[in-house]
């Protein structure tokens, strides 16, 4: 049977009631369970199929929440291995490898270790900023939630300057840890960008 607008907006105010809070996913579901629902050959209450489907909604919730937030440190980790082969990035790459190198000649003091860790917590900065800035509309979105993971990995370069700093005095450890750590947070901080962007656009079809 093929549901009407009615029985939509029932499945809708039932997975209100289960607590599935966030509109992508209810949008999911609906898809999911009406589809379900007309392909079924039983005689039963639409009211009845929802409630033999109450472990599928919430693990299809769980799942979902996972398979998000892999998906965007994977997509981060492509973002970063693009640095190292795509034309448009690979310029800024080398000249960023000799910047570092040239740094490191200099025996470098306080004032340029002051000035490589503000560079990464300006990028942090600017990610709290881009994740928080839209609260309204990313709370109600599961895609959402995860945003700031994107930046966990690249944050451990600034959160472990403590235990870094008597090996910074290595040459090719300094050379190598803020190679990495300035690609590793723009990078996290374009990916970070580019799916907030998306996730505003997709808002503006759905809430």
């Amino acid at each position: 049977m093929k549901l009407s607008q009615e029985n939509i907006q029932f499945i809708d105010n039932y997975l209100i009631k289960l607590k599935v809070k966030f509109v992508d996913v209810r949008l999911e579901l609906i898809d999911h369970l009406a589809s379900g629902f007309e392909a079924s050959n039983k005689e039963e209450q639409l009211v009845d199929y929802l409630k033999s489907k109450i472990d599928f909604i919430k693990d299809f919730e769980k799942k979902r929440q996972k398979t998000i937030h892999w998906s965007y440190q994977r997509e981060m980790w492509r973002r970063l291995a693009m640095f190292f082969y795509k034309p448009n990035y690979l310029p800024f790459t080398i000249v960023f490898g000799f910047a570092v190198c040239w740094i490191q000649k200099l025996q470098p003091n306080k004032t340029v270790m002051l000035v490589l860790i503000v560079s990464l917590s300006i990028i942090h900065f600017w990610a709290i900023i881009a994740g928080y800035s839209h609260i309204k509309t990313f709370k109600k979105l599961q895609m959402a939630q995860p945003l700031y993971s994107i930046m966990a990995l690249p944050s451990l370069f600034l959160y472990t300057m403590g235990v870094a700093k008597p090996l910074l005095e290595n040459q090719y450890f300094f050379i190598a840890f803020w190679f990495l750590a300035i690609l590793f947070n723009i990078a996290g901080g374009i990916e970070l960008r580019n799916k907030k962007n998306r996730i505003l656009e997709y808002s503006k079809t759905i809430i």
